[in-house]
Formats: C-alpha cells, sequence, structure tokens
C-alpha cells in the first residue's frame, strides 16, 4: 500500500518538526537539518516490495546525518540506495565523498556514519534493503559506499533506468513483490560486485553480468513468437551451450524461464483491470502464446486454473 507524507499538510511552524519524525520513521534514526528558511517543504511517497522499501522523496534544500549516537539507538542494519532523480545530492561514508548528478546511484550503510547534503531543491528515490539481499553484510561494504555509479556507463546505465521504473511503478507490482525484491538485490549485488571485484572473482561478476543482460533482453522481446534461445545467445554473442549453463546454475532452463516471464504477464493483465476488454486469447497472443490451447495448459499448469476461469476469480473479487 502507498503512503504519502507531505509537509504541505500541516501548518508552517510545525513542518520542520514533521519532516524530521517523518525522514526518521520512514527510514532510520538520523538528524534532518533544513538549509532555507521557512517554509519548509518536503514529501515522501512509499511502498514496499517484498524485502525492499521503496521510497520516492523530494524536499527542500536540507541535510541529513547519521550519527554514532543514533546508530547505537537504533535496530536493524540495512542497506540504503540512493538515484537522483533532480539536483544534486553529496554522499559521505567512510572517509570518501562523492557528488551525484539526476540518473546516478550511490549507496550508504545505516551501520555507520553518513552524511547527505542537498544545497537545493532535489529528488531522489531511496531503496531500503537488509544487506543479505545485495548478498552483502555490513562488514563488506565500506569500500563500496559514498561512490557514484553512473547512469550513463557501466552497470549503472542498466540499473538506473530499473530502479526508476520499479519506484514509479511499485503499486502495481504488488502480485511479484517477493519475485521483484529478489532481482533488485540480484542487479544491485551484480552492480556492487563489479567495483569491489577481485581478479579471482572476475569470471563469476562476467557470468552474472551477462545473465542479467539476457533477463532484460527477454523481457523486451517477450512478446516475439519467434523468441528462441539460439536467437538469444547470437544477440549476445555467446554459444548456446554457455547461455544454457548461465540458467542451469539458476537451477532452471533458459525455455522455462522464458515461459515463466510470459505467464507472469499474461497473469497479470487477467488480473489488472487494464486489459477487461481483450479477449484471453489475445492476451496470450500479446505475451507469445499464439496457440489458444497451448496458452491454457501451461497457465492451468503454473496457476492451477484456466486462464478464463482465473480471471473470473479476480473479478469476484
Amino acid at each position: 500500500m502507498t503512503v504519502l507524507l507531505r509537509t504541505q499538510d500541516h501548518a508552517e511552524a510545525e513542518r520542520r518538526a514533521f519532516w524530521q519524525d517523518v525522514v526518521c520513521d520512514s527510514f532510520v534514526p538520523v538528524h534532518v537539518e533544513p538549509l532555507q528558511d521557512e517554509p519548509f517543504r518536503g514529501l515522501i511517497k512509499a511502498d514496499r516490495l517484498g524485502a525492499v522499501l521503496v521510497s520516492e522523496v523530494s524536499a527542500d534544500a536540507n541535510r541529513v546525518d547519521r550519527t554514532a549516537r543514533l546508530i547505537a539507538r537504533s535496530e536493524g542494519e540495512y542497506l540504503l540506495v540512493g538515484v537522483v532523480e533532480r539536483g544534486s545530492v553529496v554522499v559521505r561514508q567512510d572517509g570518501r565523498e562523492t557528488v551525484l548528478s539526476p540518473g546516478d546511484i550511490a549507496c550508504y550503510d545505516t551501520t555507520r556514519p553518513y552524511t547527505l547534503v542537498c544545497r537545493e531543491g532535489f529528488a531522489m528515490l531511496e531503496f531500503m534493503l537488509p544487506h543479505r539481499l545485495a548478498h552483502l553484510d555490513s562488514g563488506e561494504t565500506g569500500e563500496l559506499t559514498a561512490t557514484r555509479f553512473s547512469a550513463t556507463e557501466g552497470l549503472g546505465a542498466l540499473v538506473s533506468p530499473f530502479l526508476s521504473r520499479l519506484a514509479r511503478h511499485a503499486a502495481d507490482y504488488t502480485d511479484s513483490a517477493e519475485s521483484l525484491s529478489r532481482t533488485t538485490g540480484d542487479l544491485l549485488a551484480t552492480m556492487l560486485a563489479e567495483r569491489r571485484t577481485r581478479p579471482d572473482e572476475a569470471p563469476r561478476a562476467a557470468r552474472r553480468t551477462t545473465l542479467l543482460r539476457v533477463r532484460a533482453y527477454i523481457d523486451q522481446n517477450l512478446a516475439d513468437p519467434e523468441l528462441s534461445p539460439e536467437r538469444i545467445a547470437a544477440a549476445h554473442h555467446v554459444s548456446l551451450r554457455y547461455l544454457q549453463k548461465l540458467f542451469s546454475e539458476e537451477e532452471t532452463t533458459i525455455t522455462a524461464w522464458i515461459r515463466r516471464r510470459r505467464l507472469d504477464g499474461c497473469r497479470r493483465d487477467l488480473a489488472g483491470p487494464y486489459a477487461g476488454n481483450r479477449t484471453v486469447a489475445s492476451i496470450g497472443a500479446r505475451w507469445g502464446f499464439l496457440d489458444p490451447a497451448h496458452f491454457s495448459r501451461v497457465f492451468k499448469a503454473a496457476h492451477g486454473l484456466s486462464p478464463s476461469d482465473y480471471r473470473a476469480a479476480h473479478r469476484r473479487r
């Protein structure tokens, strides 16, 4: 469920105190210092996807400090990942400082002091997740915090638009929340691993990067009935055998993955209000199932109901 909190709903004299409380309640205890005179304006829109808290934050100029004293009074250990949408943000932690422009990404760890400085009005996406979801523990983040991941190069160019779209449409993905939270953790883990990869870890990181690019390519081409393992391998300049090995390491096959992603799309359309005027067959065809009988069989095998019965059940709700 989306939660919207904004200073405009309060008297001007109460806004600074309200913003302090809202930021602490939404994330972790911090000290917030507005850097301009009243009236102060700020807004937080938050959703939860499984273990990931997804927030959109926009506010006037302010400074946020997570101090050792506040950490000592806090419970829980999290990784925070910020994506700047408007303005610029300075991030300081672990003896480093970086300046983020729109699209750039940086992470900071709630187990150690950090500072965020926004000297002008800004908008930022915040993703708060447990370390385990990004395949890290708090002791492994020290070389990764307060470093800039560009939105125009490397894995940052893949991760930044994914996170932005996820934040804007989080409320639409509640049925896939757990799966998406794992995917988010995997993407972030791969991006962070690229920055800290030791020579002996390079092959593993390269495989993970290729797998994520393949998954993104599959999602972009699910409607194409000609999508095949051979075509995917050729598009990524790898052998079919190597491609199959990537998916076998995930305990699945590339064919099963494509079918699963197509069924996920069909399930969302059947359960949602947006495709109410479409036939079941046209929904199947939209996601690459051109044979209605085959679509009905595989959907029922996956979800226990035929596509028509699944749609009817959700309409009754």
